[in-house]
C-alpha cells in the first residue's frame, strides 16, 4: 500500500470511530429521563451491554488491522476540560441569541414576551456559568492529590483576613457561612469525626458500641433525624437547641424524642443541634463523634441535614452495608467529602453477614470501584458489632481511630488549613468567573434582567411587610367600628332569637371573626414571604434558600377570650311586643344596649384587641426575622450584580475592575507564612 491508501484507510477508521461514539452517546442519553430526548429506550440492559461489547470489538479489530498494515494511528488529543469549557462558551453564545434584543429581529415583542425572554436567558446563563465556575475550580479531579495539596498550602489568620475583606468587598455572602465556621473552629478548637452512610447502614449501632452505651436510636427504617454530636462529659446528658425555642437539657433516655425520625418526623420540632455528653474513656477532650442521618431515597429530609452538615466535619467515616450493594450514594458521599477537602475512611459494616472469603471479595470490589469512580485508593475496613466478629471493630478503632484521637490537635490544625484553602480556591473560582464575565471572556448575556427581578421581588415584599406592619400597629383603631357591629348584631339577636345569652353570643362571634382576620393577615404574609424566597432562589440559584422554616412556622399562642365573667353583665330581656313591631324593637333595643352596656362591651372588645395586637406584633416580628435572615443574602447578590453588570447607580468602574484583578491576584499568589 502506498501512503494515499494508508491515509484513506486511517481516515475511514476514524470516521467509523466517530459514528460509533455518536451511537454510544445515544445509548448513554437514553438512560437519562428527559422530555428533550428524541429516543425511546426500548433496549434491555442485556441488549445494551451486547451492543457496547460489539462496538469495542469493532475498535479492537480496526486497531489490529492498522498494526498489521503498518499504519500509524495519529490522533490529535485535546484536554477534555478545555473542550468542555469551549462547549460552555458556545452554550452561552447560543443563550445570548435567545434574548429579547435578538428575538425582535423576527417580529415585535410585547412587554410580557420580553420579560419571558429575559427570564429564559437569565436562568440558563446563570446555570451555565455555575458549570463554568466548577470546571474552572477543578475540584472534581485528582481528589487524593488535592487533599494533600490543600493541607500543604499555607493558610493563616492573615489569609482569613484577606478572604473576609474580599468576601465583603464583592458581596460573596454565599461564602460567609464557611468563613464563620472556620472562625468558630479557631475560637473553640475541636476535631469532629462524622459517620456517614445510607439508611440502616449501622451508623448508630456502631457508635453505640464504640462509646459502650446504647444511647443512639436504632431501627430498620430511617431513624436519625438530625446530626447528633457525642462528646466527653461528667454525666450522661443531652443538650438540645431549637430554631424557635430556648435550648434545653434532657436525660439521654429522652434523646429519641428529638433525634429520631419516628418521634420528630422531618425535624418537625425544628431541632438545630444535639450534643450528648457521656463519661466514656473512648471520648477525649476536644474530640466529637457525630452520628448523621442516613442518605438515600428513603430519607430525603435526613439527607438534606446530612449534606448541610458534611463540610463541618474534619474526618469522615463512610459506612457501606455488607448486606446491600455498593451504590452511587456511597460514591457521592466520598466525592463530596474529598471535594470539601475532608479526608475519609471506608468501613464495611455488618461484616458478620459475610463469610471471610466473601468479605474479602466485597472489600476488593469496593476498592476497585472507588479507584474507577473517584481515582482514590482507599483501604476498606470490615467491622461488626455482633459475636466474635466484634473483634474487627475493636481492631479498626484501635489501629485507625485511636491514633488520630491522640494526635487530634495536629489533625485539627491540618483540617483547618484544608478548610481555609478550600474556601480560598472557591472564592478564586468565583472571582475568575466575575472577571471573565466583565471582560467579555465568557461571551455570556447581561445579568441585568436577573438583577432587576431580584430587586423587584425584594421591593415588592418590603412593601407587603410595611403594609402588614402598619395594619398591626393600627389594629386597635377598629374598636369603635367593632363595637357598632356588636351592638347591631346583639340588638338583632335579642329581638329575633330566644337564646339564653344572645348578646354574649354576638360578642363571641365578633371576636372569633377578629381572630380569623388576624390569622389570615399573618398567613397571607407568610405565603408572600415563602413565594418571594422561592422566586429569589430561581433568580439566583447559587444562593440556597430554605423556605421550610417559614412554611412550617406555626401561629401559636393566640390569646383566648374568656367571657364567662361577662355573662351576668350582658343579660337582656326581649320586649314582649317585639313580634308586633320587630324593626322598632331592634332600634329601641340597640339604643338601650348602647346606653346601658356600651361601656362594658367596649371594655371587653378593647381588652381582647390589645391582647390580639400584642400577639400579632410578636408573630409578625418572628416571620419577618425568619425572612430577613435569608433575604439579606439575595440583597447582597443584587448589589454585587449591579456592580458586575455596570448598571446605573453602582457601576463597576475601571477602578473596580482593577481592584477585582488585584484581589484575584493576591489570592492566587497568597504565600503568607504560617503563624508560630
Amino acid at each position: 500500500m502506498n501512503d494515499s491508501h494508508k491515509r484513506t484507510i486511517l481516515f475511514g477508521f476514524l470516521d467509523i470511530h466517530r459514528r460509533l461514539a455518536e451511537m454510544e452517546a445515544m445509548l448513554a442519553g437514553s438512560l437519562v429521563s428527559s422530555p428533550f430526548s428524541q429516543y425511546v429506550n426500548d433496549l434491555s440492559p442485556t441488549e445494551r451491554r451486547v451492543i457496547e461489547d460489539y462496538f469495542n470489538r469493532v475498535r479492537s479489530v480496526m486497531l489490529a488491522l492498522l498494526q498489521e498494515a503498518d499504519i500509524a494511528l495519529e490522533v490529535r488529543r485535546t484536554s477534555l476540560r478545555w473542550a468542555l469549557q469551549c462547549g460552555i462558551t458556545s452554550l452561552l453564545v447560543a443563550v445570548a441569541e435567545l434574548g429579547p434584543e435578538r428575538l425582535r429581529a423576527y417580529g415585535p415583542l410585547d412587554a410580557d414576551s420580553q420579560a419571558l425572554a429575559r427570564k429564559v436567558q437569565q436562568e440558563l446563563t446563570r446555570l451555565i456559568e455555575r458549570i463554568a465556575a466548577y470546571l474552572r475550580q477543578g475540584v472534581g479531579r485528582d481528589l487524593a492529590q488535592r487533599l494533600t495539596r490543600l493541607e500543604a498550602e499555607p493558610a493563616s489568620l492573615q489569609t482569613l483576613k484577606l478572604l473576609e475583606r474580599i468576601i465583603t468587598r464583592w458581596g460573596l455572602v454565599e461564602f460567609r457561612p464557611q468563613l464563620e465556621l472556620i472562625i468558630q473552629r479557631l475560637e473553640v478548637p475541636r476535631f469532629e469525626i462524622a459517620f456517614f452512610g445510607r439508611v440502616n447502614s449501622g451508623k448508630s449501632s456502631l457508635l453505640n458500641h464504640i462509646v459502650g452505651m446504647n444511647i443512639l436510636p436504632v431501627g430498620v427504617t430511617p431513624v436519625t433525624a438530625v446530626p447528633i454530636r457525642l462528646a466527653r462529659g461528667d454525666r450522661p446528658v443531652a443538650h438540645i437547641t431549637f430554631a424557635d425555642l430556648p435550648p434545653r437539657s434532657v436525660p439521654v433516655e429522652e434523646l429519641s424524642e428529638y433525634a429520631s425520625e419516628e418521634k420528630n418526623p422531618g425535624n418537625a420540632k425544628h431541632v438545630t443541634g444535639i450534643l450528648v455528653q457521656l463519661p466514656t474513656p473512648r471520648l477525649r477532650e476536644g474530640i466529637i463523634l457525630v452520628d448523621t442521618p442516613g442518605v438515600g431515597s428513603l430519607a430525603r429530609s435526613g439527607s438534606a441535614e446530612t449534606l448541610a452538615y458534611l463540610p463541618h466535619c474534619d474526618l469522615g467515616v463512610v459506612l457501606i452495608d455488607a448486606g446491600s450493594m455498593f451504590g452511587p450514594e456511597d460514591v457521592d458521599l466520598l466525592r463530596l467529602l474529598y471535594e470539601a477537602g475532608i479526608p475519609a475512611q471506608v468501613v464495611l459494616s455488618k461484616a458478620d453477614l459475610l463469610k471471610p472469603p466473601d468479605r474479602q471479595r466485597m472489600v476488593n470490589y469496593i476498592r476497585e470501584q472507588l479507584r474507577q469512580e473517584l481515582g482514590l485508593d482507599l483501604p476498606v475496613h470490615p467491622v461488626s458489632t455482633v459475636g466474635p466478629d466484634e473483634e474487627l471493630l475493636t481492631r479498626w478503632f484501635e489501629q485507625e481511630v485511636e491514633p488520630k484521637l491522640a494526635q487530634h490537635r495536629a489533625l485539627m490544625e491540618a483540617s483547618l488549613r484544608r478548610k481555609i484553602n478550600h474556601l480560598r480556591e472557591s472564592v478564586i473560582a468565583v472571582l475568575q468567573t466575575m472577571l471573565a464575565q466583565r471582560e467579555g471572556e465568557t461571551g455570556g448575556a447581561s445579568d441585568t434582567a436577573g438583577t432587576g427581578l431580584l430587586r423587584q421581588l425584594l421591593d415588592q415584599t418590603d412593601e407587603v411587610i410595611r403594609q402588614t406592619e402598619i395594619r398591626c400597629r393600627d389594629w386597635t383603631m377598629d374598636v369603635p367600628a367593632l363595637l357598632e357591629m356588636v351592638l347591631d348584631e346583639a340588638a338583632q339577636a335579642v329581638v329575633r332569637t330566644r337564646g339564653d345569652s344572645p348578646i354574649l353570643d354576638a360578642l363571641q362571634r365578633a371576636l372569633a371573626q377578629r381572630d380569623r382576620a388576624a390569622q389570615e393577615l399573618l398567613s397571607n404574609l407568610r405565603q408572600t414571604l415563602v413565594g418571594t424566597l422561592q422566586g429569589l432562589q430561581q433568580a439566583a440559584p447559587i444562593v440556597a434558600a430554605d423556605v421550610s422554616a417559614l412554611r412550617d412556622f406555626a401561629f401559636r399562642g393566640l390569646p383566648a377570650y374568656d367571657l364567662v365573667a361577662w355573662r351576668a353583665k350582658l343579660r337582656w330581656s326581649r320586649p314582649w311586643w317585639a313580634f308586633l313591631l320587630p324593626r322598632l324593637a331592634v332600634w329601641l333595643t340597640r339604643r338601650k344596649l348602647e346606653r346601658h352596656l356600651g361601656t362594658s362591651l367596649r371594655e371587653a372588645i378593647e381588652l381582647h384587641e390589645r391582647q390580639l395586637q400584642a400577639w400579632l406584633k410578636a408573630s409578625f416580628e418572628q416571620l419577618v426575622e425568619l425572612y430577613e435572615a435569608q433575604a439579606e443574602v439575595f440583597r447582597e447578590q443584587a448589589r454585587r450584580r449591579r456592580r458586575i453588570n455596570g448598571e446605573s447607580g453602582e457601576p463597576m468602574t475601571a477602578a473596580d475592575l482593577q481592584n477585582l484583578r488585584a484581589d484575584l491576584l493576591e489570592l492566587e499568589q497568597n504565600t503568607l507564612p504560617q503563624p508560630e
